[in-house]
């Protein structure tokens, strides 16, 4: 594997000083503006997947396949490291195995995995319970057993702030890090002195989303990488961005019939077919098209030496 695979510069961005963004696509056209605005790593959230695919609330309702579907085609966009949300990783150990090698051939630069119960909850939210420790720490080895390379990245969530309270979650940081845990996602801590303690008591990589709305407070990466954080994560705020531009938009249309007052704010036809690389779809098209004519012409065209020929 070469130092320019995913699972490479996904390992340098979380060993780079500072914290840097992982920002959530939920499509591959929205993993294209991230990686044209200069992110280091997109994001595929199971939230946002839920919510775009399915119509679905993040509880749980969307299975493996699914998840590895949307996954793929966002891989596929890009070229900037991708890391993807597997929940729980979708059952016991087996299922474990199964899952990190699913999204290692897409081509997932890494995973995080979260010690949630079942049916699992929005760590942010009330009523995330958590699986005992050594069933985790199982799961974790399971993770690292079942990668084929060894520079894949499996980022550990745990959720145990909220249910266990913050001495038992570092405790259970302390067990997942030994496990083999590449970095560590403490989920939901809850003040600017919690995240100054998960910092100088956990020495390796750390990850954090950063929710406009939950038990967290809003720091910006520039804190985080003063608190000792690697990684922030905006796992569905470009979704919420979108959402709320296309639910003004139907007001406005519904209101005037027209959709006039928003071309200023619509990405234009020149803009999206740069996005999807449509002009270079047409040029090796038009490269194609004249090498089959030229072969054709080869092909139709009398040998000097052929009989009948000259």
């Amino acid at each position: 594997m070469t130092e320019q695979a995913p699972t490479h510069k996904l390992r340098r961005v979380l060993a780079e000083d500072g914290c840097a963004a992982a920002v959530g696509a939920y499509d591959p056209t929205v993993a294209k503006l991230v990686e044209e605005a200069g992110f280091p790593v997109v994001y595929v959230s199971g939230s946002a997947t839920a919510t775009s695919v399915a119509g679905f609330p993040d509880v749980g309702l969307l299975g493996l396949s699914e998840l590895a579907d949307n996954a793929r085609h966002i891989v596929n966009a890009v070229s900037v490291p991708v890391l993807c949300d597997v929940d729980t990783g979708f059952g016991n150990t087996t299922s474990v195995v199964r899952t990190i090698r699913e999204f290692e051939a897409l081509g997932a630069a890494g995973v995080h995995i979260e010690d949630q119960t079942f049916p699992k909850r929005c760590g942010q939210t009330a009523g995330a319970g958590c699986i005992e420790t050594a069933e985790m720490v199982a799961k974790i080895y399971a993770a690292k057993e079942a990668q084929l390379d060894d520079s894949f990245v499996v980022i550990v969530r745990t959720d145990a702030r909220q249910c266990e309270g913050l001495d038992a979650m570092l405790t259970r940081c302390q067990a997942y890090a030994e496990a083999g845990a590449d970095a560590l996602f403490p989920e939901a801590l809850e003040s600017h002195d919690e995240f100054r303690r998960v910092g100088e008591t956990l020495e390796m990589p750390l990850a954090i989303d950063l929710p406009e709305w939950g038990r967290s407070p809003m720091l910006s990466l520039d804190e985080l990488g003063a608190f000792g954080f690697d990684l922030g994560i905006y796992a569905v705020s470009a979704m919420r961005v979108a959402l709320a531009a296309a639910r003004s938009f139907l007001e406005t249309l519904s209101r005037d019939r027209s959709q006039e007052s928003w071309l200023d704010r619509m990405m234009s036809r020149d803009e999206l077919d740069r996005l999807l690389g449509l002009s270079a779809i047409r040029v090796e098209e038009e490269r194609l098209e004249q090498l089959g004519k030229l072969a054709a012409d080869r092909i139709g065209r009398p040998q000097a030496n052929a009989p009948g020929a000259g």
